[in-house]
């Protein structure tokens, strides 16, 4: 699949590890965080929690839940099962996959763009976004770029998929970097690269927001929280590898049909049922 290189490169160390998370990011997702915990009846918590209110999915939850905290704790090594458990809880991959509609969204918005490029070229497709390249530096495009394709979040759900554009906005930003930060090195890119990584960023993203009060409340120390968080996220990107191998990604048309079955082939793996 040749995703890798790229992937590799992932880092989620906050924004002062990453020159194009916008000033106001950390701001946003505490805002967003805060409004969650201040809103509990609001119409969106109800919504993104409808699936687990629903006849059994409770106990879906809660085994999710208890996987997570024994892995964080030492009690359980199995991340495989945690991760597992964790899929389970949304009503299996196919209900998980419906439940991405801010990754589904974004991903679909970040596929055009790309193909636009391999179709057109960089400069084209950038007036053709409305993007304003001349005389400002390659940070400067990407912001614009992840501002366009995913705008500043109203839901919990938007605020995941942003910040995963961005976590890709950055590994594409250290791979322009290496050709002394020319912004048409996107050009040369493939989309087999970046859209596997998009979604491998959101669907780790989305699990930590769910499950990542269980990880940081039962890990015996800062280092430990980190260490698991990096084996899951291996992990996933491991399983997600196969579901893009021999794969030709710049093939799709990006509809919201062809990406809803590449998140539920994703979530499949992931819930380790192939």
């Amino acid at each position: 699949m040749g995703t890798s290189s790229m992937y590799g490169g992932y880092s989620d160390g906050g924004s002062q590890n990453n020159p194009l998370i916008p000033p106001d990011f950390e701001d946003n997702d505490q805002e967003d965080n805060n409004s969650q915990s201040q809103n509990e009846d609001s119409e969106q918590d109800l919504e993104d929690n409808r699936a687990e209110q629903q006849e059994g999915q409770t106990v879906e939850w809660s085994n999710a839940k208890t996987f997570m905290s024994n892995l964080a704790s030492g009690r359980s090594s199995n991340i495989k099962g945690a991760v597992s458990k964790y899929v389970k809880a949304y009503g299996g991959a196919k209900s998980a996959s419906k439940n991405a509609v801010g990754g589904i969204k974004t991903t679909i918005n970040l596929g055009n763009f790309v193909k636009s490029i391999s179709e057109q070229g960089l400069k084209e497709t950038l007036d053709e976004y409305k993007i304003n390249y001349r005389d400002k530096s390659t940070k400067e495009i990407l912001n614009e770029l992840v501002n366009i394709l995913a705008p500043s979040p109203n839901t919990k759900e938007d605020a995941i998929s942003r910040k995963a554009l961005i976590l890709t906005m950055e590994v594409l930003y250290k791979l322009i970097e290496k050709e002394n930060l020319e912004v048409e090195v996107i050009e040369k890119l493939d989309v087999n690269i970046i859209i596997p990584t998009y979604i491998e960023v959101y669907i780790y993203q989305k699990l930590i927001n769910d499950l990542g009060s269980r990880i940081e409340s039962n890990s015996k120390s800062a280092a430990d929280a980190v260490a698991i968080e990096k084996d899951i996220k291996e992990y996933i990107h491991n399983k997600i590898e196969i579901v893009f191998k021999g794969k030709e990604i710049k093939d799709y048309k990006f509809s919201t049909k062809e990406i809803l079955s590449l998140y539920n082939q994703c979530y499949t793996v992931i819930e380790d049922l192939l």
